[in-house]
């Protein structure tokens, strides 16, 4: 886990506004920022800087209890994305919320991506209008749409910026991938989304398949599967993963070939078909078999 010091290398307006929210001392605050913009880590590094009595060191006890999740007036609430999170899992949330902290000043509830998830908005609405005065909400969202909208008017919203081309550069290496020119500009300056090319034998090289397909595919079915198992991301297993590496597979090539109609309307019916969870290899083959 990142410290707000270490996020200021890149991005010291981002760290500059967090610093300036938490000496406004509010009960609440919402990270407003794109998707992979590590908002979550943020997260972290704002409750480190809360609980840690050092400013967010990284380094002492609290920070590292922290980071490791075994801190115990923290606590991470989790929802399946696009899904309702679970009553008990409210109601565990709202009750650590009401209790005073076991060990530190105060007692933190986190909520990452709380736009994504169909949470009951009025309990949430109802625990931040009358906060404990020893408990911090903190949030992050990448819209925030009429829903939320009474959620974000009890909250001190702070706006981030996307990961800088060198910000973005610099995880690769630290993920001991090579940094590419094309695989940081396949990133769309996500954070997620070079731990997931990390995970890739040859992110490049996978990557550029899908920009190649048009190209790549003949009128022969045994050649077709061959670049269907290819673009198998048999490294991340047929998982939520695979099917995002997919998706980034699919938006590479729809920018590559903006004009090719039967292109952009076969990547469009397979990335919907994503969305629905049908298998990887399915997908893939409805993508290429179609096209050929």
């Amino acid at each position: 886990m990142r410290t707000l010091a270490e996020f200021r290398q890149f991005r010291p307006l981002t760290v500059g506004r967090i610093e300036a929210a938490l000496d406004a001392d509010s009960s609440s605050y919402l990270l407003k920022g794109p998707r992979g913009c590590g908002a979550d880590e943020l997260l972290g590094a704002i409750a480190q800087a809360l609980l840690g009595g050092c400013g967010g060191c990284g380094h002492c006890w609290a920070c590292r209890e922290v980071a490791d999740g075994e801190h115990p007036d923290v606590l991470w609430a989790q929802g399946e994305r696009g899904k309702a999170v679970a009553v008990e899992e409210l109601r565990r949330v709202v009750r650590f919320a009401s209790l005073a902290p076991v060990q530190a000043r105060y007692r933190v509830v986190i909520i990452p991506d709380i736009d994504t998830l169909r949470l009951t908005f009025p309990v949430i609405l109802k625990a931040l209008e009358e906060p404990p005065t020893a408990t911090k909400w903190l949030l992050s969202a990448a819209l925030i749409g009429a829903e939320l909208s009474p959620v974000a008017s009890r909250c001190f919203t702070v706006e981030l910026e996307a990961p800088s081309d060198d910000e973005i550069e610099e995880r690769f290496r630290e993920a001991n991938v090579h940094a590419t020119a094309a695989l940081v500009r396949w990133t769309r300056r996500r954070l997620d989304r070079v731990s997931l090319f990390a995970r890739l034998t040859d992110a490049e090289r996978y990557l550029s398949t899908f920009q190649d397909l048009p190209e790549l595919v003949r009128d022969d079915a045994r050649w077709c599967m061959e670049l269907v198992h290819r673009l198998t991301p048999e490294d991340l297993g047929n998982t939520g993963d695979a099917e995002e590496v997919i998706q980034c597979g699919l938006e590479i090539l729809i920018a590559a070939h903006p004009e090719n109609a039967d292109w952009l309307r076969r990547a469009t019916r397979a990335s919907l078909s994503l969305s629905r969870h049908l298998p990887v290899q399915l997908v893939l083959a409805e993508l290429i078999l179609r096209a050929g």
